[in-house]
């Protein structure tokens, strides 16, 4: 099993917190709940590490878009360095509780509608702050001169590497 790590937030001190990204599906580790069989890293990866022992670190509730209790995912901590890693499904980015899909179908109605979706469950303040966040990383990111319209430029924040809708301080 190959992980892609992502640091989704970092703690100050010798303390990391991790997000290991797998494609698996979230229905399928809502039903399971905490009987789902997580793969568990074989060593640290965080840069410097590369320790064996990893263990087993609990579990942390994370509220998904489209469930009505938390869906729990699967922690470990290296028990060299102190990292805890995360396992999340692939399909949300960091810090977003919300499959991308969803988000990118969301933001694509109101360009082309000039209304926001409301048809299942997300509040028009949610998917004004990813325009907003879209955006502001198309003038960061892309420059003021970009001239593509914001769905060209979601696409080529993707390209890029970057999350479009991701809040900077």
């Amino acid at each position: 099993m190959r992980f892609c790590p992502t640091i989704s937030s970092a703690v100050p001190g010798r303390y990391r917190i991790l997000s290991l990204f797998l494609l698996v599906c979230i229905k399928e580790i809502f039903e399971r709940g905490r009987a789902y069989k997580f793969p568990r890293p074989e060593h640290c990866l965080k840069e410097g590490c590369g320790s064996i022992r990893v263990w087993g670190h609990g579990y942390v509730g994370v509220w998904f878009y489209g469930y009505e209790s938390p869906v729990y995912l699967k922690r470990y901590r290296c028990a060299d360095c102190c990292c805890v890693y995360t396992i999340r499904p692939a399909d949300c980015w960091p810090r977003h509780r919300t499959p991308i899909m969803i988000i990118m179908k969301r933001i694509s109605h109101r360009l082309r509608e000039g209304v926001w979706d409301r048809s299942k469950g997300l509040t028009r303040q949610a998917q004004g702050g990813w325009l907003r966040a879209l955006k502001k990383n198309i003038k960061v990111y892309l420059g003021m001169d970009f001239t593509g319209g914001l769905m060209e430029g979601f696409h080529e924040l993707i390209s890029s590497g970057r999350i479009p809708v991701q809040r900077t301080g």
